[in-house]
């Protein structure tokens, strides 16, 4: 017979003594000591969720920040890598004029703002010449660059109108 408990118990079968045990702890009330330190545990708890909020709310705020650092950092790479607008006068036969010249990228053409003209650029002979028709020669006109200016001159020139 003592085969047959042990195979029971390993079942997981509970002897009725056991049952009667377990139940007399559940139907206790808890004193109140009990109810007081249930309540510091509940409090723990709760004040250790919220911390791992704020900190995942400062951890949120720390990549928007890094975010925006980044953007600034690309935005001065840029504007260091691109050409910038130059304000060049250039001459002719005694007529000067102003206008702000742009180099271009690769694959885009030089552009003066204030001309329906197609520039060439020959800066380094301070020379400048001003076409109708990239493809037609005879259409260009050269010109004679008296002065180069930088970034700011050209912004203020485009400002002014």
């Amino acid at each position: 017979m003592a085969k047959p408990s042990k195979k029971q118990s390993l079942l997981g079968q509970v002897q009725p003594n056991q049952k009667k045990r377990t139940s007399t702890i559940k139907n206790r009330r808890p004193s109140p000591q009990q109810i007081a330190a249930i309540k510091a545990q509940q409090t723990a708890q709760a004040r250790q969720t919220n911390t791992p909020q704020t900190q995942a709310a400062t951890d949120n705020d720390k990549p928007k920040g890094k975010g925006k650092w980044i953007v600034f950092a690309v935005i001065g790479v840029l504007f260091i890598i691109l050409p910038k607008p130059q304000l060049i006068t250039y001459e002719k036969l005694g007529l000067v004029a102003s206008s702000v010249y742009w180099s271009g990228l690769p694959g885009i053409e030089p552009v003066l703002f204030d001309s329906n003209l197609h520039p060439k650029p020959a800066l380094e002979r301070n020379t400048l010449y001003l076409c109708h028709d990239l493809k037609n020669p005879d259409t260009c006109q050269k010109y004679q660059i008296i002065k180069q200016e930088g970034f700011i001159a050209a912004m203020m020139k485009l400002i002014q109108g």
